[in-house]
């Protein structure tokens, strides 16, 4: 009988588990549970980002198409054409919701390709810088692109 009641003492004494054990668990698994929460986080941002960076692309090329589109037709041709001459407005397209449209100053080129200086340099090539960028900041996207003057029937071409 004293056999049976030292060892129902034993299996009592190992039963639980004290406050300190609870504790430390505890503690391990919230620094688990944070690290995979501020995992999710970072992955829905970046798949944010990446989104706005794909539309951003598109919409960029866009805008490029509705200024060729523009420039084909007769007199639309700006010479040293400033910062937004060929604006979203200006050439009809359409500014997505949630993004914003912006063309940079134009650069005229000469034969060769390189820069010349306005007033008088503009041969009817232009260089334009066109920038579509998402509200929130997160995603740019710029597009160069290399516009000349029409030389349909009627214009004066040189």
């Amino acid at each position: 009988m004293v056999e049976v009641t030292r060892l129902r003492s034993a299996a009592r004494s190992d039963v639980g588990t004290s406050l300190v054990e609870t504790l430390v668990a505890l503690v391990i698994l919230s620094i688990a549970a944070v690290a995979i929460l501020a995992g999710l986080q970072l992955s829905v941002v970046t798949s944010d980002v990446h989104r706005k960076q794909s539309s951003g692309g598109a919409n960029v090329r866009g805008y490029a198409e509705k200024i060729e589109q523009y420039l084909n037709t007769t007199a639309n041709y700006v010479p040293c054409a400033g910062a937004n001459a060929y604006s979203p407005g200006t050439v009809g397209y359409t500014v997505p919701a949630g993004h914003n449209a912006q063309q940079a100053a134009a650069v005229p080129l000469v034969g060769n390709g390189t820069a010349a200086a306005c007033p008088g340099g503009d041969d009817g090539v232009q260089r334009l810088r066109l920038t579509v960028a998402s509200s929130d900041g997160r995603a740019t996207e710029t597009l160069t692109i290399v516009v000349r003057r029409s030389c349909e029937a009627g214009t004066a071409c040189a």
